[in-house]
């Protein structure tokens, strides 16, 4: 009894090997699939990005614009209190 307990132990671990190699090369062959496919952007990601990089780029023209009022060029004095 002993030695056919030993014999279907080592038959169920050559089998789950077995699955265990056939499940490997399924996912080796998809990720060669996925690979191989052509990657294609949505266009909803690309203008949504678009977007939001002219909205950077107005605010901050907005925020610092590159010809200045000249009130802005004086130096800021600065007020002293007590004396």
């Amino acid at each position: 009894m002993f030695g056919t307990d030993i014999a279907q132990k080592h038959q169920v671990s050559e089998a789950r090997f077995r699955d265990f190699l056939a499940e490997a090369e399924r996912q080796r062959s998809v990720n060669i699939a996925l690979e191989a496919r052509e990657r294609t952007r949505r266009a909803g990601i690309s203008e949504a990005r678009a977007v939001v990089a002219t909205l950077l780029l107005r605010a901050g023209s907005w925020l610092m614009p590159e010809e200045a009022p000249d009130a802005c060029n004086r130096p800021v004095a600065l007020l002293r209190t007590g004396q």
